[in-house]
């Protein structure tokens, strides 16, 4: 591994000192300004100082000089050996930029800790260390102080999340701290809960032991159960229960699961197939249709719980040609994770045998224009599909005698799950394209321009046991759009927005940022080390996806991606070699897009220590460029138009920035990756900081962070780097100043 070379700028900053060693030293001094102040931490960004030497790759001294730079016995240790050009400069750290300091003609190693970044939150801001490379950082705390609050680190949302304690999780609060919960170790016993009789404990947290109104379990064993004499819905209740009986699929981390049974009456004579589906609100359920009661190994089918599309829970069971000859009684386990009222759902059916097209060994034929029914209630998961499918698949057989744009559509016949479509090739190994319907009212959709003639073969699933209907038109064959393959893509222009149109197109690209997702690809040339930052903006309603990737398109020549729900989506890689790459934009409806590249000379992070006022505001160079710092060790002077309400005055901590614009620009702020919740406000005028410039305020609630894209005027502007609802911490600014 090798630094990352880079031609760096003068070493000069405006305060006549080298560029870094005026950061260490202004740096060391607001580290002692917070060590006065208990309720400051330090400073991450502080150097090293006072180190004895060492080799050249720890910043130490070189022969012939040390590693001071002049400065008086402070240790840089960003300084190496003695340079003319950046080819002689190579700390063999990955995490560096690497380059000859023009006026010293010093080797310079610049840490860059956004490249040691893995994307988590709760494990803390990796940091890039001269001589190390990239090593873990502290992980976030979040602890509040208070007794009657449970704090923790939510990966999904990036940020801390404070609950009222309830150690037992039931739902109810410990009473000392404002909840009803008598006795927080006993998940069992709340004031959400009923009042069980007969067991000398205060289940419901009333002060009162087995009240008259207490709760006695229904249909808890087998002695007593819920008889199911026709096919109708039936209320059930796990409330009050034990955990009697077992099966082939029980429920995961439930240490309050518990069972009640149903009894299943068949009038015998023909065989029917039987369908039992139970749902519940929010708690993890399963269904089981014993031969037997308490005997185990007689079980007929067995279902484990799934995410229903409406955010319930569910399960499903079919029993095939069961029932016939003379009339018979079949027990019912309904288990759930937690009491609570359950659903249960009873069906009688035309007898069936079980599919025997579950692999493409075994797959049906499917004939176009002609629906056909999958049952994906039982299926066995035999193929890897690509776009989320939870339960096994039945598979299908389509052939071709000659080319065909081919359209292959499943939609749910129940709404119980979201169907899963997945097209392989003729010998079934690798999957085409894939797709899963949006909602329950949509289907699932996976398009093919000019698919050869040849047998291929058509994988359905689901989200959850759910009926799905199969069907497949044929059309002409049309060519492939000019922006569709990896090989021949057309050009992107750095720093311009193109609208694009991903009508009549397919899922073609396999680098694994959009399974599903149709998308377009263009050519990014690079004519020297960059920084690139992509934007995807797309329409309301829509799921898309950004990447930046390697020419030849192949799973494994992925280097950044971003997908989600909020426009636009944003991919950030810095310092990127020159070369010939592909930017692919992809879209989940197949909507119009708007694609941008911004890409500029790449450059080393610039540290920001103070910059916590007007006095000391660092400026911004004409370009732009990437910043890195910390509000926790800042003062709170300036408020923002979108910060949360009821704030103090001057709300959290922050950091200024100064952009001076000789012309018009367009000016794009991206602080994905900061370590907390962020705040960036826009002001013009004098004197500093001036006021917010309308619509230029983000708040970074969101994991991407705050991000602006804005059109302004020749003029000075200030940049606040600040934090949401109080927010402080590290931070990283990305700016983009290009024509507009």
């Amino acid at each position: 591994m090798t630094g990352r070379r880079h031609s760096l700028p003068s070493a000069r900053a405006g305060r006549g000192l080298p560029i870094v060693i005026a950061v260490a030293v202004v740096a060391t001094a607001a580290s002692l300004v917070g060590a006065c102040d208990g309720a400051r931490p330090a400073n991450p960004f502080v150097f090293d100082v006072g180190g004895s030497g060492g080799t050249l790759a720890e910043g130490g001294a070189s022969e012939g000089g040390d590693a001071s730079g002049g400065t008086g016995g402070v240790v840089d240790p960003t300084l190496g050996g003695p340079c003319s050009q950046d080819a002689q400069c190579d700390d063999a750290v990955v995490c560096t930029f690497d380059g000859c300091d023009e006026e010293l003609s010093r080797c310079r190693f610049v840490p860059d800790d956004q490249s040691c970044q893995n994307g988590g939150f709760c494990d803390g801001l990796e940091l890039c260390k001269n001589g190390i490379g990239c090593i873990p950082g502290e992980p976030v705390t979040c602890s509040d102080g208070g007794a009657c609050t449970i704090d923790h680190c939510d990966e999904p949302t990036k940020s801390c999340v404070s609950e009222p304690r309830d150690v037992d999780e039931d739902g109810d609060p410990d009473e000392h701290c404002g909840g009803g919960d008598c006795d927080d170790l006993d998940p069992g016993a709340s004031s959400l809960a009923a009042e069980v009789c007969i067991n000398a404990v205060d289940d419901d947290c009333d002060g009162i032991v087995d009240e008259p109104s207490c709760a006695s379990p229904e249909h808890d064993d087998c002695s007593a159960p819920l008889a199911l004499t026709q096919a109708g819905s039936y209320a059930m209740s796990t409330v009050a229960a034990s955990l009697d009986y077992s099966s082939s699929c029980p429920l995961a981390n439930a240490p309050l699961a518990s069972d009640v049974v149903a009894a299943l009456s068949l009038p015998g004579g023909a065989a029917v197939d039987v369908q039992l589906t139970a749902r519940t609100s929010y708690a993890d359920v399963s269904v089981a249709l014993m031969g037997q009661c308490a005997q185990p190994n007689s079980e007929i089918a067995c279902s484990g719980s799934y995410m229903h599309p409406t955010g319930e829970r569910v399960s499903k069971v079919r029993a095939r040609s069961v029932g016939a000859g003379a009339p018979v009684i079949l027990p019912v386990y309904v288990t759930s994770a937690y009491p609570l009222a359950v659903t249960l759902k009873y069906e009688l059916l035309p007898a069936t045998l079980a599919p025997t097209n579950e692999t493409c060994g075994t797959a049906l034929a499917v004939t176009p224009g002609v629906p056909v029914t999958a049952g994906i209630v039982g299926s066995k998961a035999d193929l890897s599909l690509g776009c989320g499918a939870m339960t096994g698949e039945l598979v299908y057989a389509l052939t071709l005698t000659e080319a065909h744009d081919v359209h292959l559509y499943a939609s749910s016949l129940d709404g119980d799950g979201l169907p899963v479509l997945a097209l392989r090739d003729p010998a079934c190994t690798s999957e085409l394209a894939c797709g899963i319907a949006p909602s329950v009212k949509q289907s699932a959709h996976v398009f093919r321009h000019a698919l050869a003639a040849g047998t291929y073969y058509i994988a359905v699933a689901a989200t959850a046991p759910t009926e799905v209907e199969l069907a497949v038109q044929l059309l002409p064959a049309t060519p492939l759009p000019l922006d569709e393959l990896c090989a021949d893509a057309p050009p992107l222009a750095p720093n311009k927005t193109l609208a694009i149109s991903l009508a009549n197109h397919q899922d073609d690209t396999k680098t694994g940022c959009f399974p599903g997702g149709v998308d377009a690809v263009y050519a990014l040339a690079l004519t020297q080390p960059s920084d690139v930052l992509l934007l995807g903006r797309f329409a309301a309603g829509d799921t898309a996806s950004i990447e930046l990737v390697k020419s030849g398109c192949t799973p494994n020549d992925g280097l950044v991606c971003a997908k989600g729900w909020l426009s636009p989506a944003r991919a950030q890689l810095r310092n990127v070699p020159a070369g010939d790459y592909r930017v692919i934009a992809e879209s989940l409806f197949a909507q119009p897009m708007e694609l941008t590249a911004l890409v500029r000379a790449a450059v080393p992070t610039t540290l920001v220590a103070l910059s916590d006022n007007c006095s000391d505001i660092l400026a911004i160079p004409p370009a732009g460029g990437f910043f890195q710092g910390n509000t926790a060790n800042a003062t709170a002077g300036q408020n923002a138009g979108c910060d949360q309400g009821n704030q103090p005055p001057g709300g959290a901590p922050e950091q200024l920035l100064q952009l001076t614009l000789a012309t018009a620009r367009r000016v794009v702020l991206d602080m994905q990756g900061s370590a907390h919740v962020t705040l960036l406000s826009v002001r013009k005028g004098t004197p500093c900081p001036g006021v917010e410039v309308p619509k230029a305020c983000a708040a970074g609630y969101y994991p991407d962070r705050s991000f602006l894209d804005l059109s302004l005027g020749a003029g000075t502007y200030t940049i606040q780097i600040d934090g949401f609802a109080g927010s402080s911490g590290p931070w990283f600014l990305d700016v983009f100043v290009v024509t507009p």
